[in-house]
């Protein structure tokens, strides 16, 4: 049985949106990660940084301000 071109380019073009979505994340992580170690943050306050900047799609250092 022959897999439907349509579905092949389906399938193709959500697995390049995942890979796209964990490119977009890596900015943001290493981002929360170099403003946390330039304050001389913990791991811990690090981690929940970069969780709520994936979370919500924020800069790190903006949602360091409004915190």
């Amino acid at each position: 049985m022959e897999a439907d071109p349509i579905n092949v380019l389906l399938y193709d073009i959500r697995e390049m949106k995942k890979r796209l979505d964990e490119m977009e994340k890596e900015p943001l992580k290493l981002k929360a990660k170099l403003v946390e170690e330039e304050a001389g943050e913990s791991p811990e306050e690090i981690k929940a940084l970069e969780e709520e900047a994936l979370k919500n799609g924020k800069d790190c250092e903006k949602l360091k301000i409004s915190s």
